[in-house]
């Protein structure tokens, strides 16, 4: 058996851990209290695992999604809103044994090219993860080259920074024309 003052403490911090507010705690407590004493381990196996999957779901929606994963939602939108303008990745990226690196910087890859290119529009999209992401010193020097040749270079934040980007971009060019 708990005693009533370990189970009101057990409860106050389950009902916290929950986001309830004092008034709340104070009355859900309270109610609690009025409880038979050998239901009180229940309840408050209740209050618990109430308790841990509140946090379980705020830790789920602070997650920040990967720079891959924005990237794949900006294509799949990008291909469903603009069906006949290609888009495309440049594998620039990931790890790669020496060898392979080095087999690849022959062939031409380089450092610092933009991740998604659309040549209908000229564009090329560096994309990064919504919180964390940091643009290189090659890529800036790959945005300075492409825009001194008329290309137009975005650095968006995830998805949906993306893809206001992108609409505002479309946007300005449909209103030159």
């Amino acid at each position: 058996m708990i005693s009533d003052t370990v189970f009101k403490d057990a409860l106050e911090i389950a009902y916290k851990a929950i986001g309830m507010t004092k008034a709340q705690r104070n009355a859900f407590i309270d109610i609690d209290m009025k409880s038979p004493i050998h239901q009180r381990d229940r309840i408050l196996e209740i209050a618990e695992n109430k308790a841990r999957e509140h946090q379980a779901t705020k830790k789920a929606s602070k997650k920040v999604r990967s720079e891959f994963e924005e990237q794949a939602a900006l294509v799949h939108w990008f291909r469903k809103t603009y069906p006949d303008i290609w888009i495309y990745a440049n594998r620039n990226g990931g790890s790669r044994t020496p060898r392979e690196k080095v087999d690849q910087i022959r062939e031409g890859v380089l450092a610092g090219v933009a991740d998604l290119f659309a040549p209908g529009f000229m564009l090329y999209i560096e994309m990064k993860r919504t919180k964390g992401g940091v643009t290189s010193d090659a890529q800036i020097a790959f945005k300075d080259h492409v825009k001194q040749f008329g290309y137009s270079w975005i650095l968006a934040e995830g998805f949906e920074d993306a893809k206001e980007k992108i609409l505002m971009f479309v946007e300005k060019r449909i209103n030159k024309t």
